[in-house]
């Protein structure tokens, strides 16, 4: 790898109801970023909060150049929040991190120095996760395990979305276009070379988290559906197997009421309801597999923006007036 100067820095922000931690984290993040002496740009998403982030962005946009903001027009998601940062930056190198200090900027140096050595993508991922409860361990493991067995993608377990990618890595992934979004899955998709560095985790400055358990499902679901086609391959197999073993049955009736009769054969209810039960839960879930990916279709189809900003003010703008 050849290494190279870094000339500009920008760091894509997604906030959502975070007023108890927007100033707090800029005066810790800004506070690593003079250190670098490199031209830097910090751009905060407000993806429709419902508390004073925006208003403590505006501010902070008022008494900071260096500070851009958008806002979206509702909650988009994290996702979507993400992406509307990444189309409006221009530097570089872009790091992704979130607001809450989970994510230390005490990192950025190690990731702007692999950066400059070559790697065009750079994981930022937790030293453990023995901060998190057993429940969501062992379900992050089992979702990262299937990933890698399913897909083709380098999956890194632990890698979230603190991440840096280069210029040539941002500007193939803002042509992906795609609705239901994954970037942690996107990202290694483009198959640039990559980095690793860690950080030992932290709780939240203040608040509660916005990945609920519903959010991290649907995160999980968009990632199984939108880079394998796994499920569909299951359900096939589930046909052929059962219709082979309807087979096998069909022949053994045959022989034992036409070939071999037996007599006093008794029909078994129990066990035709039972095979009925099975083979019609296995067709809803079929059904539901396949609904899931057309619906996903459905929604491609309507080729509608993937967000709607009520709001920009980008640093470039403020150096133009």
């Amino acid at each position: 790898m050849t290494a190279r100067h870094l000339t500009s820095i920008a760091v894509v922000v997604p906030c959502y109801n975070e007023e108890l931690n927007i100033d707090v984290f800029y005066t810790s993040l800004r506070s690593i970023l003079e250190t670098l002496h490199i031209p830097y740009q910090v751009i905060f998403i407000d993806d429709g909060s419902s508390d004073q982030t925006l208003a403590l962005l505006n501010k902070l946009a008022d008494q900071n150049k260096e500070v851009s903001v958008l806002a979206l027009a509702r909650n988009f998601g994290h996702q979507m929040a993400l992406t509307a940062g990444l189309d409006h930056v221009e530097a570089d190198a872009v790091i992704t991190m979130d607001s809450d200090l989970q994510h230390p900027p005490e990192v950025i140096p190690q990731m702007l120095r692999a950066y400059e050595s070559g790697f065009e993508v750079v994981y930022a991922i937790r030293e453990s996760e023995t901060f998190r409860g057993p429940v969501k361990r062992l379900t992050a493991s089992v979702f990262y395990s299937l990933m890698q067995h399913i897909t083709s993608l380098p999956v890194i377990p632990g890698a979230a979305d603190y991440r840096l990618v280069s210029r040539q890595a941002l500007l193939v992934l803002r042509e992906m276009r795609e609705i239901h979004r994954y970037l942690r899955g996107m990202v290694p998709w483009m198959g640039f070379p990559y980095a690793v560095v860690t950080y030992a985790p932290r709780d939240r400055h203040a608040g509660t988290t916005k990945y609920t358990l519903s959010r991290m499902t649907q995160l999980a679901k968009h990632g199984l559906f939108s880079f394998s086609t796994f499920p569909l391959t299951v359900i096939t197999w589930l046909g052929v197997i059962l219709s082979a073993l309807a087979g096998i049955y069909l022949i053994y009736i045959f022989m034992i009421t036409v070939v071999f009769p037996v007599s006093g054969v008794v029909p078994g209810w129990a066990s035709v309801i039972v095979v009925l039960l099975i083979v019609s839960g296995i067709q809803l879930i079929s059904l539901g597999v396949l609904s899931q990916y057309v619906g996903m279709i459905f929604e491609e189809v309507k080729d509608r923006p993937l967000y709607v900003l009520k709001q920009k003010r980008l640093q470039r703008d403020k150096d133009e007036s």
